[in-house]
């Protein structure tokens, strides 16, 4: 899945919980994506910045779905689980075996991930965090690399609870 497939099927508690998260605590890069897809709109910021916060991610929202701002979409992903989700990232990677900073940032991602450690990261994840939550963050890490890692994707295919539509 491409990330703006991902945050079309994650649901709409989600994405409301990632794009508060973006216009509350990451103010900043908020502001920068809002002036790149306005710009792409031919719109100016002002223009969308001046609406109401329900309506700004309305907007939002309805141009992160569109295929061309997928590395927009991917990139507000990541800010949310980076900055905001650093616990689930660690749990995971942990999980897994998986050398990081600490933080949940990895230097090197390894060439293989096993089915078997690739489930016990997802039952590690399923043990403390929502279902779409963990759904997210493991199809986030597939992306990753090109064909993300077979052992994580055979895993995934048999955990339904973390299956998006």
């Amino acid at each position: 899945m491409k990330a703006q497939q991902i945050l079309q099927a994650i649901g709409p508690e989600l994405r409301q919980q990632i794009l508060t998260y973006l216009q509350s605590d990451e103010r900043p890069a908020y502001r920068a994506v809002i002036q790149s897809l306005a710009q792409a709109r031919k719109l100016r910021p002002q223009f969308i910045l001046e609406k109401s916060r329900a309506q700004q991610a309305e907007w939002l929202l309805s141009q992160l779905y569109m295929k061309t701002n997928d590395p927009v979409a991917e990139q507000i992903l990541q800010i949310w689980l980076l900055k905001s989700q650093g616990a689930m990232l660690i749990t995971f990677l942990d999980a897994v075996g998986i050398q990081h900073d600490g933080k949940g940032q990895v230097d090197e991602l390894p060439e293989e991930i096993s089915e078997d450690k690739a489930q016990a990261g997802i039952d590690a994840l399923l043990a403390l965090y929502p279902p779409q939550q963990a759904a997210l963050y493991l199809h986030m890490f597939q992306l990753q690399r090109t064909e993300g890692w077979a052992g994580l994707t055979a895993a995934m295919e048999k955990t339904e609870a973390i299956k998006l539509a």
